[in-house]
């Protein structure tokens, strides 16, 4: 998760003019969605490549609403910030070894709220002066250059004196965390918020599909954003469809990790579709892995779901990318993009149907 948007819209403008896409609009207005969830207002991530915070945060605030009926919302650059502190951490432990950039996965974003807690997006929005978007060109390399300095120094771990300068550059470019704050006439640090609104323990699971590992086991995914080295459940693809299905249908949304950098994606009509029928899918996403033809560039929020008048299923997804790209925001995906280019779904345990806790052995 290292692209930054700007990159995107230019890989998107050259693609778009060599893959088009006649009557999109057209076809938007066919597609029924059956089951769809409420989400939160659709954000821009601009320049920064955070899309991994701002997807896992829309994930929590649908979920928020669902299961307490309370709409937040939440901070993705406190999120950020303490990531970006935990990969270094682990990159000087492991001599350099491991994923230390702005990037980032689902449960990063877990770890972070579980070790620091969380803050509302207007008591932390991480641009100092409150002015402009997001644009983290600067920070990443300064911590870039910060952290080559520890690693010439010999250290595997922070002292305090190097965790102020950590801390030092992170509060130029993104802004001091406070310690306190008030949300609804109550006063919070960010751990007692988390705890008292969030009060999540273990409540996601993270799924993906391929061919080479044992099913319905937990698995290491071979990939350099898993820097903390995170195991996922790994389902056969018909079960991340039907994962899908029953979420929705109970009111859950999904989180999605996958390919954009396909000629089909179009930042412009707001679909997501590929121009070849795919015969065998575990054989070619498997391949196209290895490969890094599917690369995993960029977190979703899979929020509905519907067929159009040919009877050929559509997921509707949130993007991070300002509420101008694709359709208003969300993203139309055919079923074949979705079973060719998905590398990771997350979502609630509750979410999952009864015959796939069993057979991953969750209650």
């Amino acid at each position: 998760m290292i692209k930054y948007f700007f990159s995107t819209v230019f890989l998107c403008i050259a693609t778009t003019l060599l893959y088009s896409q006649p009557g999109s609009e057209s076809q938007k207005s066919f597609i029924h969605l059956t089951d769809t969830v409420i989400s939160t207002e659709v954000k821009d991530q601009s320049h920064s490549s955070t899309c991994w915070v701002f997807g896992t945060n829309s994930l929590f605030e649908s979920d928020l609403i669902k299961k307490y009926d309370t709409k937040l919302d939440l901070s993705e650059m406190f999120i950020a910030r303490y990531a970006y502190i935990d990969k270094l951490k682990t990159w000087l432990a492991t001599k350099g070894k491991t994923y230390f950039a702005g990037g980032g996965q689902f449960h990063d974003v877990i770890r972070v709220v579980k070790n620091y807690g969380i803050v509302p997006e207007n008591v932390y929005r991480g641009i100092p002066n409150l002015k402009g978007s997001h644009d983290h060109t600067r920070l990443d390399t300064a911590m870039q250059r910060l952290g080559r300095r520890f690693l010439k120094a010999g250290k595997t771990n922070l002292s305090s004196t190097d965790i102020k300068q950590v801390n030092d550059t992170l509060d130029k470019y993104l802004g001091k965390v406070p310690t306190t704050f008030t949300y609804q006439m109550e006063q919070y640090t960010p751990g007692s918020f988390a705890q008292k609104l969030l009060h999540f323990e273990n409540d996601y699971v993270e799924l993906m599909s391929f061919a080479d590992q044992p099913l319905y086991k937990k698995c290491l995914l071979d990939d350099k954003f898993n820097w903390a080295g995170d195991s996922l459940y790994n389902i056969p693809l018909d079960d991340m469809q039907i994962l899908i299905d029953n979420a929705l249908a109970k009111g859950w949304s999904v989180g999605w990790e996958g390919d954009v950098t396909e000629p089909g994606f179009s930042v412009f009509s707001g679909f997501a579709m590929l121009k070849d029928s795919v015969y065998n899918y575990n054989e070619e996403r498997l391949k196209n892995y290895k490969t890094e033809a599917t690369e995993r560039d960029h977190m979703l929020h899979l929020v509905g779901i519907g067929k159009d008048e040919d009877g050929q299923k559509w997921y509707h997804l949130k993007n991070s990318w300002g509420s101008w790209a694709n359709d208003n925001g969300y993203v139309f995906m055919s079923e074949n993009y979705f079973k060719l280019k998905t590398v990771v779904l997350m979502v609630n345990k509750a979410a999952l149907p009864e015959y796939l806790k069993e057979k991953l052995g969750i209650k």
